[in-house]
């Protein structure tokens, strides 16, 4: 029998804090699971538990060398609604900030898509990269039948 190996969803990761990684080349958004209006202390919000692996640097990326951060929430609104189509996938995106609507109000965070042909290709042959080491450990591990 062949196992299907998953990760539990957790919320280890801490939340995410756009304004930590505005910068960053791209972004690989592994989105777990999404939860529309959970109750946190500061009242319900939609919430997207991802795995986020960050590519600040363009160095970063051609190294294959980014920030990992498993079971990352990512609460702020625009951001999680944006995720919900996307449960048990993932997206590339860099982030943006789009002016408020209503004077004094603070800009919103917003996912772009990353357009540059060269920096997605890299992202993907990251992700490739690591999906091939896993199943390579998997293959490797003893077999108790």
């Amino acid at each position: 029998m062949t196992l299907n190996f998953v990760e539990i969803p957790t919320a280890g990761g801490g939340w995410f804090k756009p304004a930590d990684v505005k910068d960053a080349v791209a972004f690989l958004i592994e989105v777990n699971s999404y939860e529309p209006q959970r109750p946190t202390p500061n009242g319900p919000k939609d919430s997207a538990l991802c795995d986020v692996t960050v590519f600040k640097t363009a160095e970063s990326l051609a190294a294959h060398s980014p920030e990992v951060n498993k079971g990352t929430r990512i609460e702020q609104t625009l951001l999680a609604r944006d995720l919900e189509k996307v449960v048990g996938n993932a997206t590339i995106v860099k982030l943006d900030q789009v002016p408020p609507k209503r004077l004094g109000a603070h800009p919103a965070w917003v996912w772009r898509p990353v357009n540059d042909a060269a920096v997605r290709k890299a992202v993907i042959e990251y992700a490739q990269a690591r999906e091939a080491a896993v199943n390579a450990a998997v293959a490797d591990a003893p077999d108790f039948d």
